[in-house]
């Protein structure tokens, strides 16, 4: 209320323009342009910010806390956004195109959702996955050296899914067999393989530059549904890996909450012990969970050198770790950190753009978003959440 309504003039405007992105050929049915008072607008995202808070505050609801909290995010983003774009401000750039900003946010969502997606798998049962950030890294340079060698992003998917397996495989190698410490072992993981990504940078990619030599993926137009305004463009006209997402969200939502093993891999996650006396091998289901996990995160490598178009060693930008957050943000749950990979997403998207409409605000504030708020989800100030019992300790078998 303070810096985007007070901190506008009486007489500036904010304009939302909804022009095409990434059609490919396919231009959605055209609307026109929406041009909205600042100050006005932006108190009344402010006094909607205020009620929502106020409202958890006084009922403590235990449900839809986290949907509310995004969608006061949502009228921040908005907020600022108008705010930025203003006319008598000073920013060259006096509209907002929102069918662009939300086509750029998907982009790290996807890449987030993938990450966090593997961490329910580990973590439900029972096994903390540190290493999403390491297994991103490994299956985009996998995945960039096939792609420039066959031009083919199957096998390169292909090639994702063989290195992040390898790499659960590892973490749970040590931490069953060993019952080594789940987080040392996940950090020493992502770190070996952040430091073997730039070694092979400067020793394979660097002097042999047609190996790295890739293009971002083609989009795969839906007909008909890609002419919606805004909403075409964003989700009916986006590359393979988002509707690959979209898919393994439903099926692990679905199997982990709908079908005996998940009801197995649920009960090791909780209570290992009580799990076993009922036959269910412990470390067998947590084995196959920390190698799947590892499997869908070394997607996300794929996807997110698909998103970017090359390889390079810091692509990964800490997003395994944003992934984590996601995680804690979702609660353990596939349609919860849909929502978490979104909103950081968005928040990644717009630490890197706002500078264009010459926000006074450093990137590196803006960048601290996620894990702000997953201080303050743990700390129990937006809703309480709870891990899995036995998440990250040991079982040793009878």
């Amino acid at each position: 209320m303070w810096a985007f309504a007070v901190g506008s003039s009486s007489r500036s405007k904010s304009q939302l323009t909804f022009d095409p992105v990434n059609t490919s050929g396919t231009l959605p049915w055209h609307i026109g342009n929406l041009t909205l008072p600042t100050r006005f607008t932006c108190l009344v995202a402010a006094l909607a910010i205020i009620a929502i808070g106020l409202e958890i505050l006084l009922r403590r609801p235990k449900r839809a806390v986290l949907v509310r909290f995004g969608a006061a995010a949502a009228l921040f983003f908005v907020a600022i956004l108008l705010w930025a774009a203003r006319t008598h401000g000073p920013s060259q750039v006096d509209f907002v195109n929102l069918t662009s900003v939300l086509v750029g946010g998907i982009a790290p969502a996807v890449v987030l959702t993938y990450g966090s997606l593997s961490g329910v798998l580990c973590e439900r049962s029972g096994v903390v996955n540190i290493a999403i950030e390491g297994q991103f890294l490994g299956g985009a340079f996998l995945g960039s050296l096939i792609d420039s060698i066959t031009h083919n992003f199957f096998l390169a998917t292909l090639g994702g899914v063989v290195v992040g397996g390898l790499l659960g495989l590892v973490l749970a190698f040590f931490a069953l067999r060993y019952r080594s410490d789940q987080i040392i072992v996940g950090v020493v993981l992502a770190s070996l393989v952040i430091s073997l990504g730039s070694y092979l940078n400067l020793q394979i990619l660097t002097p042999y530059p047609q190996y790295n030599a890739g293009s971002p993926a083609p989009n795969l137009t839906i007909p008909l549904l890609a002419k919606i305004p805004i909403l075409g463009p964003v989700l009916f006209n986006e590359n393979g890996y988002f509707y690959l997402v979209v898919a393994l969200v439903l099926l692990i939502s679905f199997g982990l909450f709908r079908t005996r093993w998940g009801l197995r891999v649920r009960a090791v996650g909780e209570h290992p012990r009580a799990a076993a006396s009922v036959g269910i091998d412990v470390i067998r289901t947590r084995y196959f969970n920390v190698v799947l996990g590892g499997m869908v995160a070394g997607v996300g490598g794929v996807a997110l050198f698909a998103w970017q178009g090359q390889f390079q060693p810091g692509i990964t930008s800490g997003y395994g770790y944003i992934a984590l957050a996601g995680l804690i943000f979702g609660r353990w749950r596939p349609s919860g950190v849909v929502v978490a990979s979104l909103l950081f997403g968005m928040s990644v998207y717009l630490a890197n753009n706002l500078q264009t409409y010459q926000v006074p605000v450093s990137t590196s504030i803006l960048l601290m978003f996620p894990y702000v708020v997953t201080i303050f989800i743990v700390s129990g100030l937006i809703g309480r959440v709870r891990a899995p019992a036995a998440d990250g300790l040991p079982y040793q078998r009878d």
